[in-house]
């Protein structure tokens, strides 16, 4: 098997975190949007632990105008249940076309 193409730059969690700050997103609202869960979120902005290099790609897209509205509304259509609020039926953040809030029980970790 051949090596690789290319190698990629990694980013660390001091731009990860860097660059959340800028834009105003806190790492659950990323890992929302980015469908990720959020331990491994958490991981990245304390420890840099292996952060994938289609991150540093995904933050510069959402400096794009607009970006940030089109990829919660992507987000949102992509969620089928909600477990802390099955009463809302299937695809519920779909048809509100908006992501559920960010405060809710669970913890970061």
């Amino acid at each position: 098997m051949a090596p690789p193409r290319f190698k990629h730059k990694k980013i660390t969690n001091e731009e990860f975190e860097g660059e959340l700050e800028r834009q105003g997103l806190t790492r659950k609202s990323f890992a929302r949007v980015f469908c990720q869960n959020l331990v491994t979120v958490n991981r990245w902005g304390r420890n840099g632990q292996d952060i994938p290099t289609w991150v540093p790609i995904a933050l510069t897209l959402l400096t794009l105008p607009e970006a940030k509205g089109t990829a919660r509304m992507a987000a949102a259509a992509m969620i089928e249940e909600d477990t802390h609020h099955p009463e809302l039926g299937a695809f519920p953040y779909q048809k509100l076309r908006q992501m559920p809030a960010d405060v809710d029980e669970e913890p970061e970790d």
